[in-house]
């Protein structure tokens, strides 16, 4: 019979409490999960790589209630820099996208009106088993692996030579193992009934870098965020548009557009966060009537975003990569 567990994490300063089912009989002598909740915790990273087709110049992991996503890329070997050395449009970059569903979960939900559009079968042929586990690949390339009994991966690999060879060795390195994902900002005086369900690190070795958190104040039934609480290294000009009010908390330069609705939601950034990271801006977006109405209006927002802080330890940016 299934274990109900109830666990507590710390995520961008806010404690959460999750229900959630665990492992039933923990791994397979292969490593791999004998099975997987319906929704995943949003708030630890659940897997790793050991291979990677070279050195990595941009990293992101995303977490969603019943999906994770990593995306990797780097410069491909003996390719030349470059001029601003972008981890975004590198067309010479090789990339690795997974994405890991929970179970009874569309892992292709992303992605399965473009495959199709594009003629390729989903999730494609069989092919041989990774790990002891079964495994598709269709034409584009795409390989979809039922890591776990009714719970699948979709991998992509592109820009790598011996293409066939990179994805199963991707594939054969991926490693399940949970750790907190460490995001490097916290958040106090955010609403009590504020509910994480959803993070994003992302690193690049040159560039900006960003993280956030998504919080929900209730269920709703699209499941979009109240509240999105976010840490960068871009300016606080950055995002800029003509609703943009130029305003300053405490000193700090920061900017503001004030909700409006649900088509024009509120986006609030404070600029020379203290602790370690004067070039860093916070911003904090109100995405609904609901969180409007909890948080308050421009100075209460304002005045959040400027409470934020590195958390201790994450002067070092390179402690801001996904594992």
């Amino acid at each position: 019979m299934a274990v109900v567990t109830i666990v507590v994490t710390m995520v961008a300063g806010l404690i959460v409490w999750f229900v959630r089912q665990a492992m039933e009989t923990g791994t397979t002598p292969e490593g791999l999960p004998r099975s997987v909740p319906r929704r995943f915790d949003p708030g630890q990273q659940l897997f790793r790589l050991d291979f990677l087709p070279g050195s990595v110049r941009h990293a992101a992991y995303e977490t969603e209630p019943d999906m994770h996503i990593m995306q990797l890329s780097g410069p491909r070997d003996g390719a030349p820099a470059t001029k601003e050395d972008s981890p975004y449009s590198v067309d010479r970059d090789w990339r690795i996208e997974i994405l890991m569903a929970a179970r009874h979960v569309d892992v292709h939900r992303y992605d399965r009106e473009y495959d199709e559009e594009a003629g390729w079968t989903v999730p494609g042929a069989e092919v041989a088993p990774v790990r002891g586990r079964p495994a598709f690949q269709n034409e584009g390339g795409v390989l979809s692996w039922e890591y776990a009994p009714k719970a699948w991966m979709r991998i992509t690999v592109t820009g790598v030579d011996r293409h066939e060879e990179t994805l199963r060795r991707v594939t054969e390195g991926i490693r399940w193992e949970k750790a907190p994902l460490a995001l490097p900002f916290e958040a106090v005086g955010l609403p009590d009934d504020a509910e994480l369900s959803g993070a994003r690190l992302e690193w690049a070795k040159k560039g900006p870098m960003r993280s956030s958190a998504q919080y929900l104040l209730g269920w709703n039934e699209r499941g979009r965020p109240d509240i999105v609480v976010g840490l960068s290294t871009e300016s606080v000009a950055s995002g800029r548009s003509n609703v943009t009010d130029d305003v300053t908390v405490s000193g700090r330069a920061a900017t503001a557009i004030d909700w409006q609705s649900k088509d024009r939601p509120g986006l609030y950034r404070v600029g020379q966060l203290p602790g370690g990271c004067g070039t860093c801006v916070v911003e904090v977006g109100i995405e609904s009537r609901r969180a409007h109405e909890a948080v308050g209006g421009r100075d209460d927002v304002l005045k959040l975003a400027a409470s934020i802080r590195l958390v201790d330890g994450y002067e070092d940016r390179a402690r801001w990569r996904p594992r």
